[in-house]
């Protein structure tokens, strides 16, 4: 059963991932500053990428967290807050530095969903902001997560 869901999973991530890197690898340098989001700090794609490298490894922690009983994010956790200091966590990386980042943090996403055993898909934690769910729904909401904001990137594209 494992195996199966696993690959399921691995399946749909790996076609978000190729969605989101055909778009990103048809940008030219100068579009990555492309504002995004404007409303209180601007967002550019260069943040939005780090977003979701941040929220991938973020989320990744927090299945790990899971599995060994640990407590996840707590429930006055702020995610407003927490976003609005990702480019203080990420810097002002290149779009290489970006896309080897993206590459690294599904790495180490596969990596966890690999080594799940069939009981620990249901296992439960805090999201900051699905509340408790499933490890199942964590990779649900990396893979949502991930075709979300590439279409957010896409309408500032004009696409």
């Amino acid at each position: 059963m494992s195996a199966s869901k696993c690959a399921d999973w691995q399946e749909k991530l790996a076609a978000s991932r190729q969605a989101l890197l055909a778009l990103l690898n048809s940008l030219q340098p100068e579009q990555w500053e492309t504002p995004v989001f404007s409303e209180g700090d601007t967002w550019t794609v260069t943040t939005v990428v780090s977003h979701l490298i941040d929220g991938e490894r973020g989320m990744s922690i927090q299945v790990h967290k899971i599995r060994k009983g640990e407590e996840t994010v707590p429930a006055n956790f702020d995610l407003a807050r927490w976003n609005a200091g990702v480019k203080k966590r990420m810097g002002n990386p290149s779009p290489a530095e970006l896309l080897s980042g993206l590459e690294a943090t599904r790495t180490k996403t596969l990596e966890g969903m690999n080594s799940l055993s069939d009981t620990e898909w249901a296992l439960t934690g805090r999201h900051p902001a699905r509340g408790m769910i499933t490890i199942e729904q964590y990779y649900e909401t990396i893979h949502g997560h991930e075709l979300s904001h590439a279409a957010d990137i896409r309408q500032a594209m004009g696409q």
